[in-house]
């Protein structure tokens, strides 16, 4: 089994086991990206067309607009309502990873108990910090195995996603858009950075500094100074590394002239403000040194949490109809 599927089956079987303790997610928790479905259209039908990829690993499906002639532009994981982009000319592209395929190598035996192993290099009674998928036995992996998911969703599967879109016919290959909300925001921005094809961005309530969620969120060690020494996050010096070669804040420079539209909310425990500031702050610089300072928007809303109200998605299909216009895109390339 390869290291990065141990730790994802870990943190399955520690999140089954934080669920055994209480029935309730916290209520700030991000939500993992939906699975394929498709949109409710009034009138005339969107045609649909799935697609298993990877030998079964990802499944991915691509809602055309009911009306009009391809080629068209396509959103990819929407955060806005399928019916509002189709009825815009857009296509729809939702896909899943299908982690599911990993539960049976998190699942305990028969006689196992309800409380996991303990981990090597871990005493029994240890005390775990995080919640929710960010659980870990110990300050400095928190997070790592969600790390790993949102870098195989960003760094393999959207990829592969995007491959699949260009080999449709009224798919435009230069007009793709990738937008994402809490755990598809993270996957989001790690995979702009990564996947030069993605032409525009969308992330709502997302960050791309890692060392300071890690450190603040309240999924995390919110800033528990039992964590902290003297204030600081310090990681495991492999995890560290991983972090260094994932961050988008350190790969700033390849996201411009791309648009990118970035909003969260000052009252967010999950996502602190603090992570985005110094994420928009970075990408601001990036893209006034690019001249393409109009390209990247920062909204960050006072009475907001993890949760943004309707004013705020009404910033993003605007932005995804100003920036989608075939000329546009063209420009950005």
């Amino acid at each position: 089994m390869s290291w990065i599927v141990r730790r994802i089956c870990l943190v399955i079987l520690l999140a089954t086991f934080a669920a055994c303790k209480s029935a309730v997610q916290p209520a700030s928790a991000p939500l993992p990206p939906p699975l394929p479905s498709g949109p409710p259209v009034n009138g005339p039908q969107a045609e649909t067309t799935t697609a298993v990829l990877a030998n079964g690993w990802i499944s991915v499906s691509l809602a055309r607009p009911p009306v009009g002639r391809g080629p068209f532009p396509v959103v990819i994981s929407p955060i806005v309502p399928d019916e509002k982009l189709l009825e815009r000319g857009f296509a729809v592209a939702r896909f899943h990873t299908n982690w599911e395929s990993l539960a049976p190598l998190a699942k305990p035996g028969p006689a196992a108990s309800t409380k996991p192993a303990t981990p090597p290099g871990e005493t029994a009674g240890s005390t775990t910090v995080g919640k929710w998928l960010l659980t870990a036995p110990r300050p400095g992996i928190v997070g790592r195995a969600y790390f790993d998911i949102i870098t195989m969703d960003a760094e393999k599967s959207l990829p592969s996603v995007v491959d699949w879109l260009r080999t449709q016919p009224d798919v435009d290959p230069d007009r793709i858009a990738l937008t994402g909300s809490s755990t598809s925001g993270f996957v989001a921005l790690q995979a702009m950075a990564v996947e030069p094809r993605i032409a525009v961005g969308v992330v709502r309530v997302a960050c791309g500094d890692y060392m300071t969620f890690l450190a603040s969120s309240s999924l995390a060690l919110n800033d528990d100074p039992r964590w902290l020494p003297d204030g600081r996050l310090v990681l495991d010096p492999d995890y560290a590394v991983e972090i260094a070669t994932r961050e988008p804040i350190r790969r700033a420079d390849r996201f411009p002239p791309r648009p990118l539209l970035l909003m969260a909310g000052v009252r967010d425990k999950a996502i602190p403000i603090a992570c985005v500031e110094n994420t928009a702050t970075r990408f601001e610089s990036a893209y006034e040194a690019a001249g393409a300072a109009d390209r990247f928007r920062y909204v960050a809303y006072a009475e907001g949490g993890h949760d943004l109200s309707e004013d705020a998605n009404a910033e993003i299909l605007p932005w995804l109809e100003r920036w989608l216009a075939s000329e546009v895109t063209a420009s950005a390339r």
